[in-house]
């Protein structure tokens, strides 16, 4: 009997510990769009905000766009830009940003001796630095950056983005 009353009582404060308030965001998981910043023109994107301590939250990214569709001769041939992250907020509602990451990019491009068309593949180093409004429990976003970047790891170059989102 005491063993049943044991384990009854080890149930019974286990599922009040689950009904306390969850560590996560409610909402962990976004999909937004960004227009300008880490990619130049916009990208599509899906982030995934991980708990850290208090107002602190830390979030991995990765995204999409593309420059061209068509090459030269035009053929169906994309540029294909994935960006891929991290992120650091910081605040509730109104959240300070900083991001650091790369630029995956494969485009095509006209080779000068050859005339030919070849395909390149590049990183750059992207950074951000932002402010992103989200009400607690709201499911919308938005933000603005300060997204400067090292392309072909070489040439540094300014640069900004606004983002508008939805979390799930």
């Amino acid at each position: 009997m005491k063993t049943i009353v044991l384990i009854l009582s080890f149930f019974a404060l286990s599922f009040g510990a689950l009904s306390q308030t969850p560590s996560f965001p409610v909402h962990p998981n976004i999909i937004y769009f960004e227009a300008g910043g880490t990619c130049g023109y916009g990208s599509l994107n899906f982030e995934r905000l991980l708990p850290f301590k208090n107002n602190f939250q830390v979030s991995g990214r990765i995204g999409i766009t593309t420059i061209k569709i068509q090459d030269y001769n035009q053929k169906l041939n994309p540029d294909v830009l994935i960006p891929f992250g991290l992120k650091a907020f910081y605040g509730v509602e109104h959240k300070i940003q900083l991001g650091i990451g790369q630029v995956f990019a494969n485009t095509v491009r006209s080779d000068s001796d050859t005339q030919k068309m070849v395909r390149q593949t590049n990183f750059h180093t992207y950074f951000s630095i932002g402010y992103r409004y989200q009400k607690e429990g709201a499911r919308f976003l938005f933000g603005i950056n300060y997204t400067p970047f090292i392309e072909f790891q070489e040439t540094f170059r300014h640069w900004g983005g606004l983002t508008i989102g939805y979390s799930f």
